[in-house]
């Protein structure tokens, strides 16, 4: 049988797409594997509704593009999971002392069996080895010039990423289908890609995809299918089925053992009811323990007893001191960082009467979590976006904002879901903006509130002068300013013109400039490091203007040279004595424009000026007129 043209365009684009992100030389695929995958959907809609499978492909694509776009990296505990599948596949062994001297140059300690320790689960090694297995058929097939067949090479780290970003949209789409059954297509796509993007999971899917987080996430959502099922057609096959994706999702992370939860009430009612067989229940347990068994197994190896906490006995407090903390602490608090799951668990209270066994056990999952992540003595998670350990509880948030969805429709009768998807959206906006700030290294522990809200909104202005710089030129730019801030040099930044460097709180500073100094006898002034300092200048309109600098040479630099850089364009230079002088720079017509200027003073050398810092000049003032 011939396939279609669009099945062929979405194969092309998935594997496309796939290549991209297992391999960085391959980079046309983050945008060509979409736009096929793309195109074939077009294509398919010209004839019919596209199936499923095909929406499903499509969302593959894009997802392969986005991470191979921006970068997954291999950090934290990545290394740790990792160890699992090169060990077996390239040792055939569980000693991981090669690999952490190799990845990490560590030293792993050993255990009284003699391997070395690893306290991470086994789960996701399995969940990743067909794409691991791939990777090495690539290597070996087509990038043996560019990579080592040894399993440490980039292609082997990357298709960790192919196998969260594959096995979590198919436990989405399975949870989305569960939801749909009751609520509509739409509310469930918007409901389960709304808990996706507001949540800490979308940095753990594109960000860091090779720790387990993700893999968690697709077990738990598959879970939700199982509770339909088990409720609608109570069998032992059904039952069989939930205690096997129990013990999947506790393979993944332990701490989601808790998801056993979720079937209580529903098994407690069957019981009482007479529709639950406790034979039924008895073989779900055996199959969770079977599924589970290859973790008891590695336990036994690395560890020798089949049940063991890795982490030491010390690792949990049950009387979870910290369990507040986990939600609303601004150092990696649920609730704090990520404040869309606060609608989740209000939703998950909300519909309590209209769904008690399902509410009622995602209630007791969400309980059993708070209650476990507190008790943990790193309850912050240590190198982590938000609270990471609450991923098995994505889903239920889904869940919740069904309830929340279904109350906002109301405000909206025309189109429905209008309101709670720009609500989504905005929190999804401020999600994705706090990950930039964090791969940036701004919140590696705490982030206060309003530090935070200022550079969401300084982002939100940057990315507005860039769009409408783009549509509309310096215009456009100028006017994204004057719309965010409109704070202005001869205005309510600086009445007249002046930038007093020695000022303890000087907000056009941008970079290169040391903390502010005052000695006897001299102006207030702040070190211009080398090899650039710079301020930003916000101007209403574009107009001519001269630039005075006073400043002067470090006594053991008499032979400094200042040039003076608007926007990018060199404009002038001129010699500093050691002695303070003013230096006068003519800008030429159209260099300054509306909106931000970028003012850079430029230097020929440097001395250290104490504290290792590389001192140019010392600057006092900077005036335009």
């Amino acid at each position: 049988m011939v396939p279609s043209v669009p099945a062929v365009l979405l194969g092309s684009g998935v594997l496309w797409a796939a290549l991209a992100l297992l391999d960085p030389f391959q980079p046309a695929g983050r945008f060509l594997g979409p736009l096929l995958a793309l195109a074939a959907v077009i294509w398919e809609s010209r004839r019919r509704r596209p199936p499923a499978a095909m929406i499903v492909g499509t969302v593959l694509a894009w997802a392969f593009g986005l991470a191979a776009w921006s970068g997954p990296e291999f950090r934290a505990d990545s290394a740790s999971y990792y160890y699992y599948l090169r060990s077996v596949a390239f040792d055939r062994d569980l000693d991981f002392g090669n690999e952490a001297v190799e990845m990490n140059g560590v030293e792993l300690p050993r255990t009284s069996t003699g391997l070395r320790f690893n306290s991470h689960p086994v789960g996701p090694a399995f969940a990743w080895s067909p794409f691991f297995a791939a990777a090495h058929a690539y290597v070996r097939t087509f990038g043996h010039d560019r990579y080592a067949a040894d399993g440490y090479t980039v292609p082997y780290r990357r298709s960790l990423a192919l196998g969260t970003l594959t096995w979590a949209i198919l436990g989405a789409w399975a949870m989305t289908r569960t939801i749909a059954a009751a609520h509509g297509m739409g509310t469930a796509v918007l409901c389960v890609a709304g808990a996706v993007l507001t949540s800490p999971l979308l940095y753990y899917l594109f960000v860091v995809p090779t720790m387990a987080h993700g893999l968690t996430f697709a077990a738990a959502a598959t879970l939700l299918g199982a509770w339909d099922r088990a409720r609608r057609l109570p069998s032992l096959g059904s039952w069989t089925a939930v205690g096997a994706l129990l013990g999947l999702v506790t393979l993944m992370r332990w701490q989601a053992i808790a998801c056993v939860l979720l079937f209580l009430p529903l098994a407690v009612e069957g019981v009482l009811r007479r529709t639950v067989r406790p034979l039924w229940l008895a073989a779900g347990a055996g199959a969770a323990a079977l599924v589970f068994s290859p973790q008891l197994f590695v336990w036994n190896a690395l560890f020798g007893r089949m049940v063991t906490m890795p982490q030491g006995t010390g690792f949990v407090d049950w009387w979870s001191p910290h369990w507040l903390d986990t939600l609303v602490s601004a150092n990696h608090g649920l609730l704090a960082w990520t404040p869309a799951m606060a609608l989740g668990l209000l939703g998950l209270v909300w519909g309590l009467r209209g769904a008690l066994l399902l509410h009622g056990g995602a209630l007791l999952v969400f309980a059993a979590a708070i209650w476990v992540n507190g008790g943990v003595w790193d309850w912050a998670a240590g190198d982590a976006y938000g609270a990471r350990r609450y991923d098995f509880v994505v889903p239920l948030v889904a869940l919740g904002f069904v309830s929340m969805v279904k109350a906002l429709t109301a405000l909206s009768a025309r189109v429905p879901l209008a309101t709670p998807s720009a609500l989504l959206l905005l929190l999804t906006l401020w999600n994705t903006g706090f990950i930039a700030h964090f791969r940036q290294g701004r919140y590696p522990d705490a982030a206060p509130l309003d530090l935070l809200a200022q550079d969401q909104a300084r982002a939100l202005r940057r990315q507005s002068e860039r769009i409408l710089g783009y549509l509309g030129g310096a215009r456009g730019r100028a006017l994204a300013y004057k719309y965010f801030s409109a704070e202005y040099v001869f205005g309510d930044a600086t009445r007249d013109g002046s930038i007093a460097l020695g000022a303890p709180d000087q907000r056009l500073l941008v970079s290169g400039w040391s903390s502010p100094h005052r000695r006897p006898n001299e102006p207030g002034f702040r070190w211009a490091l080398f090899p650039e300092a710079c301020v930003v200048l916000p101007l209403e309109e574009s107009t001519d203007l001269t630039v005075d600098v006073t400043a002067r040479a470090p006594r053991r630099a008499p032979h400094q040279v200042m040039g003076l850089v608007i926007n990018g364009v060199a404009i002038g230079s001129e010699a500093l004595a050691s002695d303070w002088g003013e230096h006068h720079f003519e800008v030429p017509a159209g260099r300054f424009r509306p909106g931000e200027n970028a003012l850079c003073l430029r230097f020929s050398s440097a001395v250290d000026g104490g504290e290792g810092v590389p001192a140019a000049a010392a600057v006092a003032l900077i005036r335009l007129h």
